[in-house]
């Protein structure tokens, strides 16, 4: 059976309270819009590591991505490296100044070093570039797994070099058959 009693309720606003909840919504979508658009931008955990490898992987001599090699061919190493615009500490900073940096990349079979290639550059606050070096791989190279160290440094070790990226360290492997 229908309810013939309806209740209807009227909610009475103001011209200044209507701008209120206008203001505020505002305030709350620009807050939202840049705590989203931040997630997608590399902030630095500080001051110290205004660098990051963003993405590092084996190719062959054409760019494409590949993890088994023959003796003889030549191992691409494409690492991608970004800049902060931001860093945090206790709260926000910076940064304005573009950063010099020596990407080293040590190449090993077990614990021997086979190979050493660097590259020197500077970026820029936000921006991202991609290096690519690379080895060929000696006729008499042992088959099995080498290991790929990739290291952003301000400098040489003996020169009073420091880390600059966060994941300084980082290793990728690829595999030499036959």
């Amino acid at each position: 059976m229908p309810n013939d009693d309806s209740d209807v309720i009227v909610i009475t606003v103001g011209f200044k309270t209507l701008l209120a909840v206008i203001a505020i919504a505002f305030l709350v979508a620009g807050i939202l819009f840049s705590y989203i658009s931040s997630l997608a931008t590399y902030v630095a955990p500080s001051q110290d590591y205004p660098l990051y490898v963003q993405d590092a992987f084996t190719a062959d001599q054409n760019g494409n991505p590949k993890s088994t090699f023959e003796r003889g061919e030549i191992v691409l190493v494409n690492v991608t490296i970004e800049m902060a615009l931001q860093y945090h500490n206790a709260e926000y900073g910076y940064f304005v100044t573009p950063t010099r940096f020596l990407l080293l990349l040590r190449f090993t079979y077990g614990y021997r070093l086979v190979y050493l290639g660097f590259v020197v550059a500077e970026l820029s606050p936000g921006e991202s570039r991609s290096f690519g070096i690379g080895f060929r791989i000696p006729e008499d190279a042992s088959t099995g797994d080498y290991t790929v160290k990739i290291m952003v440094w301000s400098n040489w070790l003996d020169k009073g070099g420091v880390a600059l990226a966060s994941n300084s360290g980082l290793e990728i492997s690829f595999r030499v058959e036959g």
